[in-house]
């Protein structure tokens, strides 16, 4: 079951696959907002370790 306790232990590959699965509708502007931001903080994050 998926709720905030298990999504703080989730290694960063289960989040990263987790959130792929995930498609926003296309009438949901707030969805398509919080999918942008959690795609865009997982980039930030790879660019962060590159260094």
């Amino acid at each position: 079951m998926l709720n905030p306790v298990t999504i703080q232990y989730m290694s960063r590959e289960e989040i990263e696959r987790l959130l792929f699965s995930f498609s926003a509708d296309k009438d949901n502007e707030q969805a398509q907002a919080f999918e942008a931001l959690a795609r865009r903080l997982l980039y930030l994050l790879e660019q962060s370790q590159d260094r």
